[in-house]
């Protein structure tokens, strides 16, 4: 008698190549983000390889931060000629929840190597202070 090794992930990796093979003019592309706690500051980086940076649109309104661009490969063979084409091309928005107590007017932004990075300072009034303690003799 064999035995099957139960996986049960094998449901969801299949779903997954489900969606691989499908036609991709549907599809978004979506970088990833990181969100980095920081005592002063949250740091937000995103892979945005391929992205001129000047087409990158950073913006904090209502508590939110949304970061918006495109990219585009136009001197390439044209579609018909693919036998795969997994990179997505075209425009992207992410869109983060901001907590309370951040400086919208200080933020900055910079990117290097393919990696857009976001600083989000805190205000002063909320960041954490220290108290000296008087001793009395």
């Amino acid at each position: 008698m064999n035995l099957v090794r139960f996986d049960p992930f094998s449901v969801m990796r299949d779903f997954d190549r489900l969606f691989e093979t499908a036609d991709r003019p549907l599809s978004r592309w979506m970088p990833r983000v990181d969100v980095l706690d920081k005592n002063d500051a949250l740091l937000v980086r995103t892979e945005i390889p391929g992205v001129d940076p000047e087409s990158i649109d950073v913006t904090v309104e209502s508590g939110t931060l949304t970061i918006k661009g495109s990219r585009s490969f136009e001197n390439e063979e044209s579609s018909e000629n693919y036998h795969r084409k997994e990179i997505f091309e075209g425009s992207f928005e992410r869109t983060i929840l901001l907590p309370e107590g951040v400086d919208a007017e200080a933020v900055t932004a910079s990117t290097k190597d393919g990696i857009l990075e976001i600083s989000i300072p805190r205000r002063p009034e909320v960041l954490p202070r220290k108290i000296e303690v008087e001793i009395q003799r």
